[in-house]
This record gives structure tokens, C-alpha cells and sequence, in this order.
């Protein structure tokens, strides 16, 4: 084979923190998105792809995939994988806080192939760390090419990609596989870099050499998502909502936006980093059309077995009507047997009871609202908090969960500490979510996260942060954040004190009760 390929998300955590109950996934969503075009190829066995050991079924193409959770358990797996492919290309798609787990498995590699296998780090810490400002590549204090250049770590991501990976990475994979067939090292690929200009997307890509910076802008076309197959085509489906009954639950995507509609300072999806609104006529389209993939995918890998989605929109089309009406228009043509979860605000969810109910007539089962707070005005507002005049945010809140409670759609909430609240707070936030558990049935589960403050293409309010250090060392803190989805000890928000271990432990003890049992699946970060 001229191209072999292994990808995977590296570990959060030094060492296994043992059976957690935070929301996660078996199904590293952006990771899928970034190889989808390469796995296509391979199905259709074009180019080297179609000659790779991805040209395989894509329940045997998993097994090149990795989600690693620890380093200290992710390391073997790593290995094993190293030595049954041989890969010459390894894609690695990293979070800032998975920064030191990606640094340790691109070592690995190359302590055991050298530069016969190309390492590319792509995702959403290079996206945020190494962007486009003009014509021209900045790099945050983050950005790994900038680390490398600096020493502060070792030389081991041959290539670094910020922005729309699709056609990078299946070019990459082409590129890799002409110089195999010639007999060069993979790694070499990276001379010819500049040959990729006119690859579609909105991307930036570099390498480091001997300590000096080269980087190519991308000159091609606009991404266009209507091109793009589902993930779940391409890789399957391994996930399981307990939320939908044990049903297979794919993620799915309407690709309107890269980030939020709104611009919460806090958060990692805010619309001033993330940007505008993408393709936004064709997106209802879009999604319906990746439902019905699910639903296909999903049957023929387990029959009879049922369907569930989740929408990875940071809210559910943006919650625009004439987008919504378009998706119900679509899914009740389709007449699928499918549970469809996905994420609105608290606002949104008041603003059209209407639109709620045709979702559910289609379909729609759970959906998941950020309260993150007891009280907005105490941590500077939320720019989602739209509705401020028309009462208090717990009363809203509660609101949101009574209207969802009548419609008979089920809800969870997410609950986000460490944006410069009262410790009293967080504990009255916590016994509020239980006394409407008790009233309602909801909310179902309480998520928790301690905010994290994310690289935001440089809007990260002066911290600087380099990510060099895991964001939750091995100690009494992993121990303290083990049923917390997203936290860090070393990063907090700008202006704020890093977490109290005490505090923590108290905040993990008292919603022990209304955490899920076995885990849940949370896509990506929610509002």
C-alpha cells in the first residue's frame, strides 16, 4: 500500500482517572468530519486512498481510529496500531487541553517510525491557535508550529493545519502516496506543501524545519459542505445515548455555522471567534439528508436496533423558523422511525412553543439547554440571555423546562462553574436543578464543566496560555474533575482564580444524584 493512514483524538488526562460519569462520546465527531473525504475516496478506490488500508468496510476502518482517553492506558493502544499498520500518514485532531496528549503520541510515532511516517496535528486547538488575520498566518502563544520554533516542545508534528482540514487531508494522503512510490520518507511531504494552494476550504497549513516557520495559505475555493458524505457513512456509528433508549446514536450536522449565533465572553463557540453563518439556505436540507444517512447506516449495521441522531449545531439551525419548518417539512416527507436530540437556549426554547412541537411530531426526543449559571448578571451577562426583561433567568429556566416537560420532549441541562460566581451560588444553582428534577422529570442529566479558557484566535483576554501543561495534572485534582466533561486547573477564564480543590470537591459531591450512571454522550460544547 503507497499510503497507510492512522487517526486519532488524544488523551485529556496524564493518567486514567477511573469510571467517570461526565458526558462523552465513543465517536470523536470532529476528527470524522476532518477524514471524511479521505475515507470516501477510499470506499470509492480512488488514488492512493483507494489503495490504502482505509479501502476496507468502515466497521474494519475503525479500527485505525482512536479515541484515547489517558495517556497511560492510550499509549499501548497507540503502539499496538503503530506496529499492525506501519502508517506513513498520522492524523492527530487535538483541543487545547489534549495539547501535552498529542505532543506525547506524535513522539511516540516518531520514536517508532521516524520520518517515515508523516504527522499532521489538526482541529480546533490549531484552528484557534494558528489562523488567518488578513492575507497573512498569526500564531497565538498556543500555536504548536510558534512552541516548536521556540523549544518548548519537541519537533514532532510535521505538519500543523488551522481551519477546513476535508481536502487538505485527502490531499495530504495523495501527496503522501507519490512519494512513497518513489521510495522518500512520508515526512519529506512537507517540502512539497506549497503545491496544495488551490485545495478547497478556508485553511492554513505549515511545518517547522530547524527551527524556522513556512507556511502556505489556502488560494483555493470555498468549502462546500453539499459535497461532503456524513461521517457516520464513512466511519459508522458506536455511540449509545442512554437518553434514547440504548438506540445507536450518530452525530449529525446542518454545517450552517462553525460556531453560536450569540456571543457569550465565556464561551469556546462565540459568534466573534467563530465567525458568521455558512451556506445557511441549504442547511435544513442538509441535516434532514444526513438524518436520513444515519438512519440507513445505522439499520444496516444493526438491524432492527433503532435510530437516534444528535445535532451537533451549537443551537438547532440556528432555531430560525423558516429553517426549522424547512426540516419538518423534510422528515415528514421521509417518515423515519428516528430520536432526534440536539441543543437550543433557554430563550429559544420560549420563543416558539409552535416550532417545538412540530420538531417533536418528527421526531425530536431530547434536548439539551446551557443554565450554566444562577445568575447572569453576576458574572458580567450572557449575550444569550435575550430575554432578561421578561424575568429572572432561574424563572426562565424553569420556564423552558416545564414548556419541554408539557410538550414531552426530555432535557438536560449543562451547568458551568468558574466564571467568577460565589461558591454559595454554585451549590443553590445545584439544589434548584434538583428541586425541578423532582417536579418535572427534569433536567436529565446535569452536565458539568469548568470553563476553560480557549486560545479564540487570539481574543483570549491577554491570558496567553501556551497549553504545554495538562490542564488537569495527575493528583487530587483528576480525582476532584472526574465527572467534570471540560475543566482545567490551569487555565481558567481570563480575570479569574483557578478552581479551589475543596470547592470542587463539594460541587462533584453534591450533584452526585443527577449525573447520569454510565456516561452520556455531549458532542460539543453547549450553550
Amino acid at each position: 500500500m503507497s499510503l497507510r493512514v492512522v487517526a486519532l483524538a488524544p488523551p485529556q488526562f496524564p493518567v486514567d482517572p477511573g469510571e467517570s460519569r461526565a458526558l462523552s462520546s465513543e465517536d470523536p465527531a470532529s476528527l470524522f468530519n476532518a477524514c471524511r473525504l479521505g475515507a470516501r475516496l477510499a470506499d470509492e478506490g480512488k488514488g492512493a486512498w483507494g489503495e490504502s488500508n482505509w479501502a476496507v468496510s468502515r466497521v474494519e476502518r475503525r479500527r485505525s481510529v482512536l479515541l484515547l482517553k489517558a495517556l497511560d492506558t492510550g499509549l499501548g493502544r497507540l503502539r499496538e496500531q503503530l506496529e499492525l499498520v506501519r502508517p506513513n500518514l498520522v492524523l492527530i485532531g487535538s483541543m487545547s487541553i489534549c495539547l501535552p496528549g498529542a505532543v506525547a503520541c506524535a513522539r511516540l510515532v516518531k520514536e517508532c517510525l521516524g520520518e517515515t511516517a508523516c504527522v499532521v496535528l489538526g482541529g480546533r486547538h490549531a484552528t484557534e491557535s494558528f489562523y488567518l488575520q488578513g492575507p497573512c498566518p498569526t500564531h497565538h502563544p498556543g500555536s504548536p508550529l510558534r512552541l516548536m520554533a521556540e523549544g518548548a516542545i519537541p519537533p514532532v508534528f510535521d505538519v500543523v493545519v488551522g481551519g477546513d482540514g476535508e481536502h487538505v487531508i485527502a490531499a495530504l494522503g495523495e501527496l503522501i502516496g507519490r512519494f512513497e512510490a518513489r521510495g522518500l520518507p512520508a515526512a519529506r511531504a512537507v517540502e512539497e506543501l506549497a503545491s496544495l494552494e488551490t485545495v478547497p476550504g478556508r485553511w492554513v497549513a505549515g511545518s517547522c524545519r530547524d527551527g524556522r516557520v513556512t507556511s502556505v495559505v489556502s488560494r483555493g475555493p470555498s468549502l462546500t459542505y453539499d459535497d461532503l458524505p456524513p461521517p457516520c457513512a464513512v466511519f459508522g456509528v458506536r455511540a449509545r445515548f442512554d437518553v434514547f433508549g440504548g438506540r445507536p446514536t450518530a452525530h449529525v450536522f446542518s454545517d450552517v455555522g462553525g460556531g453560536c449565533i450569540f456571543d457569550c465572553t465565556f464561551c469556546s463557540e462565540r459568534r466573534v471567534a467563530m465567525g458568521p453563518l455558512r451556506d445557511f439556505e441549504r442547511s435544513a436540507d442538509r441535516l434532514a439528508e444526513q438524518v436520513a444517512a444515519a438512519v440507513r447506516v445505522i439499520e444496516e449495521d444493526y438491524p432492527r436496533a433503532g435510530a437516534s441522531v444528535f445535532v451537533e449545531d451549537s443551537t438547532l439551525l440556528t432555531y430560525a423558523p423558516r429553517l426549522v419548518e424547512r426540516f419538518v417539512e423534510r422528515m415528514s416527507a421521509a417518515r423515519i422511525d428516528v430520536c432526534i436530540g440536539g441543543q437550543l437556549t433557554i430563550d429559544q426554547v420560549l420563543s416558539r412553543p409552535d416550532l417545538l412541537r412540530a420538531l417533536r411530531g418528527v421526531g425530536l426526543d431530547y434536548l439539551f439547554v446551557g443554565l450554566e449559571t444562577f445568575a447572569p448578571t453576576e458574572i458580567g451577562g450572557m449575550s444569550k440571555d435575550v430575554r432578561r426583561h421578561r424575568g429572572a433567568w432561574l424563572e426562565r429556566a424553569e420556564q423552558a423546562l416545564a414548556l419541554l416537560h408539557e410538550v414531552g420532549i426530555r432535557g438536560g441541562v449543562a451547568v458551568l462553574f468558574g466564571l467568577g460566581e460565589l461558591h454559595a451560588r454554585r451549590l443553590a444553582l445545584i439544589e434548584q436543578a434538583r428541586a425541578w428534577r423532582a417536579r418535572y422529570g427534569l433536567p436529565y442529566p446535569v452536565s458539568l464543566n469548568w470553563a476553560v479558557q480557549h486560545p479564540m484566535f487570539g481574543r483570549d483576554g491577554g491570558t496567553g496560555y501556551t497549553y504545554t501543561d495538562w490542564a488537569v495534572p495527575a493528583g487530587p485534582f483528576l480525582e476532584a474533575f472526574r465527572d467534570f466533561g471540560e475543566a482545567s486547573v490551569c487555565y481558567p477564564l481570563a480575570g479569574q482564580t483557578p478552581p479551589v480543590l475543596e470547592e470542587v470537591f463539594e460541587v462533584r459531591d453534591a450533584v452526585a444524584d443527577l449525573l447520569v450512571p454510565d456516561g452520556l454522550t455531549q458532542p460539543r460544547d453547549t450553550l
